[in-house]
C-alpha cells in the first residue's frame, strides 16, 4: 500500500469460498467445480498445517507467555519469526502500512476525540499490516448530541500488528521507565501479534502499544480557566492580609511581641482565604486527573471492541485466511479458464476474474493473477501453452489430478 490508490483496492477477497464457488456455479459453471473446489480446499489445508507449525514453532520463543527455560530474546530469533509472519500476512493478501503516512494527528482528534502521542521507548521493532481497505463514513455528534457530521475515513477490515520489545541488554534508562508502565505480561526481548477489525486510518495510532492520550488544549482552558480566575483575585485581595498572618505565626513562636485582636481577626480571615483557594485548585486538579481517566477509557474502549485475538491466537488466524485466500484465487482463476475453454492471456484472465468478482459479488479486488497461476500449475490443473497464455485442464481431468495429488500425501502402506 504505497499509494492511496493501492489502498483503496488491494487483492483481498472479502467473501466465503462457499459463496464464491455458489456464484460460480449460478454463472453456469460445470457442476463438477464443486468437487474440485473440495479437493483443492484439501489440499491448501493440508499444506497450511506446515505453515501453522513453523510460525509457531519460531513465535513460541518469543511469547510473552513462555516458560523461562524456553525463551530466545535475541534479534536473530525475531527476525526468523518476522520474516515468517511477512510471508503468511502476504499469502492471505496482507499488505504492510506506514501508518504514520495515512493519517494525520488532526483527523485523529477529530475521529477519536484524542490526542495521541505513541512512544517508542523499549519497543525494538514495530510494523502494521492490513488488508480490505474501503471508504466509509463515520457520524460525529457534537453540541451535546444536537449536531451530526459525517466524516469520510478509510477503513481496513483487518489489521494486525507485530511489535517486538528490546532485550534486557537492549535496555536505556527511558525504556526501564517504559517497562515498568506496560501491563503485565509484556517482558523484554518478546513479541506481541495483535488482530484488529474495522479500524479506521486516523485510529491506527491507538492501536500503537506506547499510545498515550494527552490533554486536549480546550480541556485545559476549561480545567485551568475557572482556577486562574477565581484564584487570582483571592490571592490578590488578601495578600496584605498574609503579612499579618506571618506576623501571628512568629509571635506564636516568640519572634515579635503581642498581637492585636483586630489583627488575629484578619489574620484567621486570610487562612481561610487561603484554604479556600488551595480547595478549589484541589479540586480542579482532581477535574484534570479525572479527564485524564476518561481519555484512557476512550483509548482502552477504542481498542478493545476491534481487537479480535492476540499472540498464538492470531497466528492459528492468519495461517487460516492465508488458506482460505490461497483456495479462492485458484478456484476463481481455474473457473474462470476451464468456462472459456481456450488459452487465455495471463493478463486476459486476470481481468476476466476481477470482473466476476466486481459484475457477480460486487467486490472491487486486485486480483492476485500470479499467485493463483503458480499454485494451479504446481497441481496440474493449468499448463502454459507458450508466452504468458495457459489453458486449463478439463473438470474430469482436474478432479483426477487432485485425488491423485490427494491419495499421495501418506505413502506409509506402500512401504510395508
Amino acid at each position: 500500500m504505497d499509494s492511496q490508490g493501492s489502498r483503496d483496492r488491494d487483492g483481498f477477497i472479502p467473501m466465503r469460498t462457499a459463496e464464491l464457488s455458489a456464484a460460480i456455479a449460478a454463472d453456469g459453471g460445470d457442476a463438477r467445480l464443486s468437487d474440485v473446489a473440495r479437493l483443492l480446499g484439501a489440499l491448501l489445508h493440508h499444506e497450511a498445517y506446515e505453515h501453522l507449525e513453523t510460525l509457531k514453532a519460531l513465535y513460541d520463543p518469543l511469547d510473552p507467555d513462555a516458560p523461562h527455560a524456553r525463551r530466545n530474546v535475541s534479534a536473530a530469533a525475531f527476525e526468523a519469526f518476522e520474516t515468517a509472519l511477512t510471508e503468511a500476512l502476504e499469502r492471505a493478501n496482507f499488505t504492510e502500512i506506514d501508518h504514520d503516512t495515512v493519517q494525520t494527528r488532526d483527523t485523529t482528534k477529530l475521529l477519536t476525540g484524542l490526542a495521541i502521542k505513541p512512544s517508542v521507548a523499549g519497543i525494538r521493532r514495530i510494523r502494521y499490516f492490513a488488508r480490505g481497505a474501503k471508504p466509509d463514513t463515520v457520524a460525529l455528534k457534537s453540541w451535546f448530541g444536537l449536531r451530526t457530521r459525517q466524516i469520510p475515513v478509510q477503513t481496513m477490515s483487518d489489521v494486525i500488528v507485530l511489535v517486538g520489545f528490546k532485550a534486557e541488554d537492549e535496555i536505556g534508562r527511558e525504556d526501564k521507565a517504559a517497562f515498568a508502565q506496560m501491563r503485565r505480561g509484556v517482558r523484554p526481548g518478546a513479541a506481541l501479534v495483535k488482530h484488529f477489525r474495522n479500524v479506521a486510518t486516523a485510529e491506527l495510532v491507538t492501536l500503537h502499544p506506547g499510545a498515550k492520550p494527552s490533554m486536549l488544549g480546550r480541556d485545559r482552558v476549561i480545567l485551568a480557566a475557572p482556577a486562574v480566575a477565581t484564584g487570582v483575585p483571592v490571592l490578590l485581595n488578601i495578600w496584605p492580609a498574609l503579612t499579618v498572618l506571618f506576623a501571628v505565626v512568629a509571635a506564636y513562636f516568640g519572634a515579635q511581641g503581642v498581637i492585636e485582636e483586630n489583627e488575629l481577626k484578619r489574620a484567621v480571615a486570610a487562612l481561610s482565604g487561603l484554604v479556600a483557594v488551595i480547595a478549589f485548585i484541589m479540586r480542579q486538579r482532581l477535574k484534570y486527573e479525572a479527564q485524564g481517566l476518561r481519555y484512557q477509557k476512550r483509548l482502552a474502549d477504542t481498542v478493545y471492541f476491534r481487537n479480535l485475538a492476540n499472540n498464538a491466537g492470531v497466528i492459528d488466524l492468519l495461517v487460516g485466511a492465508g488458506e482460505a485466500q490461497d483456495a479462492k484465487e485458484a478456484l476463481l482463476a481455474y473457473a474462470a479458464l476451464a468456462r472459456h475453454g481456450a488459452p487465455m492471456a495471463r493478463g486476459e484472465l486476470d481481468l476476466a476474474c476481477e470482473a466476476f468478482l466486481r459484475d457477480k459479488l460486487g467486490a472491487d479486488v486486485n486480483f492476485e493473477i500470479g499467485d493463483a497461476l503458480s499454485k494451479l500449475e504446481r497441481l496440474g490443473l493449468v499448463s502454459a501453452t507458450g508466452g504468458e497464455t495457459y489453458a486449463a485442464a478439463s473438470p474430469p481431468e482436474a478432479l483426477a489430478k487432485l485425488d491423485a495429488a490427494w491419495d499421495g500425501l501418506f505413502n506409509f502402506s506402500a512401504r510395508r
